[in-house]
């Protein structure tokens, strides 16, 4: 094991060493500048300072670093100095994070709003729909739409609502039948990247296009499916998309199940 009490008596030693040259050196520069003309002595004078400063600063670093207990603290004010900048950067993120939620949380609640207004004046179901899916196709770009209702009856899910369809004239399902019919079951939003041929169409002035993407939601109510929403998008769906789908699902829910029960 290292002996530091022997490097700190050696440090003493050095300083003693460095304090009597720095005395002799004066002194032979004093006696210098009596007995003749020295020139630019100001900037000898200067030199030998720093290299004073510079052992003085040498000496308090092998001397405190052979002392454990000084060492020990000078490890604890890094550890505790690094510490708090760790923690400070997180806090920081965290901040970043809480604004970015924030700001995610209005804009989602922003266009749910958007898409049901102007809904009170609406007094059957089939209208309904149709302002829900036309509000969409505005506030997301949604180019085609298909919103399907479960009748209580035969559990069928209904076509009661569309948006710029064309040639396509939905069918009903039962839960568990087709992609929407999985969804209606699963209660799991589903998003398909790769749309079958012919499954939209998309036509206009400039021609027929067909779109890329096709995000199928459930619209639950306590818990129970009780309505499918098909939409058709050239846009592909982010992360803010589907929490908006998710936040309308849970707001659609209720109001078309006071449509069902009138």
């Amino acid at each position: 094991m290292i002996d530091k009490k022997k490097y700190r008596k050696f440090s003493v030693v050095s300083l003693i060493v460095l304090v009597v040259g720095l005395l002799l050196t004066f002194a032979a520069l004093w006696n210098s500048l009596r007995n003749s003309n020295v020139q630019k002595e100001g900037w000898v004078v200067f030199f030998v300072l720093i290299l004073f400063a510079t052992g003085v600063f040498l000496f308090f670093i092998a001397f405190s670093s052979a002392d454990e207990t000084e060492l020990e603290k000078m490890k604890k004010l890094a550890f505790e100095a690094g510490k708090k900048e760790i923690l400070q950067e997180i806090e920081i993120k965290k901040q970043e994070e809480t604004s970015e939620d924030k700001d995610e949380a209005e804009a989602v609640n922003h266009t749910v709003t958007s898409v049901l207004t102007g809904m009170q004046g609406i007094r059957t179901l089939n209208s309904f729909c149709n302002k829900v899916l036309s509000n969409l196709g505005k506030e997301m770009g949604i180019v085609q739409g298909i919103l399907y209702v479960k009748n209580a009856k035969d559990s069928l899910f209904i076509p009661t609502g569309e948006y710029a369809l064309t040639d396509r004239k939905p069918d009903s399902f039962k839960p568990g039948e087709g992609l929407a019919g999985q969804v209606a079951e699963s209660k799991t939003s589903m998003i398909l990247y790769d749309v079958p041929e012919n499954y939209f169409s998309v036509s206009s002035g400039l021609g027929n296009s067909q779109p890329r993407f096709l995000l199928i939601v459930p619209i639950l109510n306590n818990e129970e499916s009780i309505g499918v929403i098909e939409l058709a998008a050239f846009k592909k769906p982010d992360v803010l998309t589907g929490k908006i789908l998710d936040k309308l699902s849970s707001e659609l829910g209720p109001r078309i199940h006071k449509f069902a029960v009138a």
